[in-house]
């Protein structure tokens, strides 16, 4: 990698941190109400459960309810993928993904800085998860369930929208982030359910800092 091409990919990293303290910047994101049921024709990844924690990737063409790993190995096609053969960041998915989140190395190995339009998850473990941010590039929509018994929040749901100028380029560009940038921040910790989702974005051109017209939007959810 060169460094001029080095240099263009952490810049818009280091705008999204440098604006937490900007809080002048932030504006609230819109939460609408909860969907129970849950789509068909999506791809299902959870934690097998079996030694060396591989994953189970389904694709499923008929409503399952949350953490029903039996139900899912049963009516949606189903293969194992070996935790070694993970590839980090290396996720892309245009469509819907629903992850099954029993352990944190699922979220760190498979999602953490992947390309994902549409997530849901749903915390299926029973230890609660620490305050920890996963980066996701290109969310358009996120659902969270938390099967926790303690969970005052079981089911919630974001549409995390860009700016117009940013959302027409993301559709023009269908996920090409050359020419605008958009990241997602999320703290793991909501899959506890304790708490209501809280969101702000942020938005603003590269430039000054490049001789090109491109910008960036980082929205961050907790």
């Amino acid at each position: 990698m060169s460094p001029n091409t080095f240099s263009s990919t952490l810049l818009p990293w280091s705008l999204c941190l440098l604006s937490l303290l900007t809080p002048s910047s932030h504006t609230a994101s819109s939460v609408p109400a909860y969907k129970a049921s849950l789509p068909i024709n999506t791809t299902l990844l959870f934690d097998s459960g079996t030694p060396g924690y591989n994953l189970r990737n389904c694709s499923c063409s008929t409503p399952i309810r949350d953490c029903d790993e039996a139900l899912a190995n049963s009516l949606c096609r189903c293969h194992t993928v070996l935790r070694s053969s993970l590839s980090p960041a290396q996720l892309t998915e245009h469509g819907q993904l629903t992850v099954w989140v029993k352990e944190l190395w699922v979220l760190e190995e498979l999602l953490n800085s992947s390309m994902v339009g549409h997530l849901w998850l749903s915390f299926c473990g029973i230890k609660p998860l620490n305050s920890q941010f996963l980066a996701l590039l290109g969310l358009q929509t996120l659902r969270i369930h938390s099967a926790a018994p303690e969970a005052s929040y079981p089911n919630q749901e974001i549409i995390v929208t860009p700016p117009a100028g940013a959302a027409a380029d993301l559709e023009a560009h269908s996920f090409d982030f050359s020419s605008s940038f958009h990241m997602t921040f999320l703290d793991v910790a909501v899959l506890n359910g304790l708490s209501a989702l809280k969101a702000y974005s942020v938005a603003g051109p590269l430039a000054p800092l490049t001789v090109t017209d491109e910008g960036y939007t980082c929205t961050f959810i907790s």
